[in-house]
């Protein structure tokens, strides 16, 4: 048996299968581990610095991705996944070696080693004084970069991943009779923990898909691997169902669908609910406290008006409300504060250079999220900050979303403010969008008008967007 925790599914679990949807392969557990022990044998030889960062870049195949990841793991090194073009965003970390699928051009590299190991090129000695850590540094992930500018570099442990790992398996009752269809980026934590490594040392049967290919396949994709669930962001979500719909339902044997990493919003539900016809669970987490810390089911199509509550806290987890009397007084008695998350998967702290920055507390997290507690249950306002305050009442970003994601063509949903809190509304769209109802929307509701309250910028949607 393989000293590691994350090498012993590959024994455990031998003839289980991981499938490489994009190029029609399929490969057992034990076969996988083959691939990865040559590869590893190959880095190996380049003997870089145990625990220091590895970024595995540019790689648009999950399963060579993926390959990656366990042969770092496998030469104690520490992965970092990240997707093309984001070579720019990762210059404040000082990482060991760049793994890449093409040649490199980046003048991040000029200095650097080169060497082709395994059709794969490796650059090191980019950074005299690397980051090294010890023996339960695990990997590095990005908080969201899409709107934040540059990410934080977040390091997660392998006791705490692993503990993130055993808690989603229970509460979404994974088995080795589960098969997932992962669509997500293995680059982001909801789709490499939350999705691919609770399948996978749960034995499942895991098929892995490009997001863009796998969503026209979606149909061919249930039928030929008979999937029991797919787990989504709302983007993804509302990527499917901007190509299906004029369909009425995807035949399918699904025993859930998931959306996590973002609040889903009405209207998204409700029209996954309509192409699927099977629960939905909507999931609570941020890669710094595990990528899901709670679990909303719904069986049913939520009601109009019904409020999106967090759900059942996944077992080990203890959520309270660290109240701030910022908000208190427009919410009357109702508890309001920060989020705060007691777990035993905190994040180990965020990399800044090679300089390690510890959370105050290895079991305790205080979000940026605003919530209220109503009779036990929790319910996310927003993040801090992200609301305006007009005619004495708070307007969450969150809320003002939801009436611009009634329509199919719009897949995403950006809100900044200024000091004076006048909105700039960026919408991600495919094809044309009504812009008069949209703003006739947030007239009717809350009497926001353009130009005085909001400017609207229309923004064409490209694929480099994950949630």
């Amino acid at each position: 048996m393989y000293k590691d925790s994350f090498f012993i599914p590959f024994t455990q679990h031998h003839d289980s299968i991981i499938v490489d949807a994009t190029q029609s392969k399929s490969y057992t557990y034990e076969e996988v581990y083959g691939q990865i022990a040559d590869i590893a044998e190959g880095i190996g030889q380049l003997q870089l610095a145990k625990h220091s960062i590895v970024v595995i870049y540019g790689y648009k195949n999950a399963f060579k991705s993926l390959l990656l990841f366990f042969s770092c793991l496998k030469c104690d090194l520490i992965p970092f996944l990240v997707e093309t073009g984001g070579l720019g965003k990762i210059t404040d970390l000082k990482f060991n070696a760049i793994i890449a699928e093409a040649a490199i051009t980046d003048s991040i590299v000029d200095n650097a080693t080169a060497q082709k190991v395994n059709d794969a090129f490796i650059y090191h000695n980019i950074h005299d004084d690397v980051y090294v850590g010890d023996e339960n540094d695990l990997l590095v992930v990005s908080s969201s970069g899409t709107t934040a500018g540059t990410p934080k570099k977040i390091l997660l442990g392998r006791q705490q991943t692993i503990a993130n790992i055993a808690s989603n398996r229970e509460a979404m009752s994974i088995t080795k009779d589960d098969v997932t269809l992962v669509l997500l980026p293995v680059s982001y934590s909801y789709g490499l923990i939350a999705q691919f490594l609770t399948h996978f040392f749960s034995g499942a049967k895991i098929v892995l898909g490009e997001r863009l290919l796998g969503i026209l396949q979606l149909p061919q994709l249930f039928q030929k691997h008979q999937i029991t669930n797919v787990f989504m962001t709302p983007l993804l979500a509302r990527l499917i169902l901007y190509y299906y719909q004029k369909i009425p339902k995807i035949k399918n044997n699904l025993r859930f669908i998931t959306m996590g990493g973002d609040k889903p919003h009405l209207p998204t539900f409700q029209n996954v609910f309509r192409l699927f016809s099977c629960p939905i669970y909507s999931t609570y987490g941020l890669a710094e406290a595990g990528p899901r810390v709670a679990t909303c089911k719904y069986t049913e199509v939520p009601e109009k008006d019904s409020e999106a509550c967090i759900g059942i806290v996944n077992p080990g987890i203890t959520l309270r409300v660290a109240t701030t009397e910022k908000y208190q007084d427009k919410y009357n008695d109702t508890p309001i504060g920060y989020l705060q998350i007691e777990s035993p998967s905190i994040y180990l702290g965020y990399i800044r250079g090679n300089v390690l920055e510890k959370p105050a507390s290895n079991t305790v997290l205080t979000t940026k999220d605003i919530v209220v507690k109503k009779d036990d249950r929790y319910f996310i306002l927003g993040r801090e900050g992200d609301f305006i305050e007009y005619k004495d009442r708070i307007i969450w970003f969150n809320s003002l979303s939801d009436e611009l994601y009634h329509a199919p063509e719009v897949l995403k949903v950006s809100i900044r403010k200024d000091g004076d809190d006048r909105m700039e509304i960026g919408v991600f769209h495919r094809n044309k969008i009504n812009i008069p109802e949209v703003e006739q929307a947030l007239k009717d509701k809350y009497d926001l008008h353009a130009g005085d309250h909001y400017d609207l910028k229309l923004i064409e949607f490209n694929n480099t967007y994950y949630k």
